[in-house]
């Protein structure tokens, strides 16, 4: 028996896919922001000790 035995299974294997590829994006999304968010530790060392 394969996958494509019924249509239940072929649209429960493709919202599958399509679920863990949102939460792939997801995060990817949230690496990107916290990238942005985030200093070099150079430049927070700067602005404590006023270089």
């Amino acid at each position: 028996m394969t996958l494509t035995h019924c249509p239940l299974c072929i649209g429960l294997a493709l919202l599958s896919a399509i679920r863990f590829t949102a939460h792939l994006v997801m995060i990817a999304q949230l690496e990107r922001r916290t990238a942005e968010k985030s200093e070099h530790p150079a430049s927070v060392l700067g602005t404590v000790f006023q270089l």
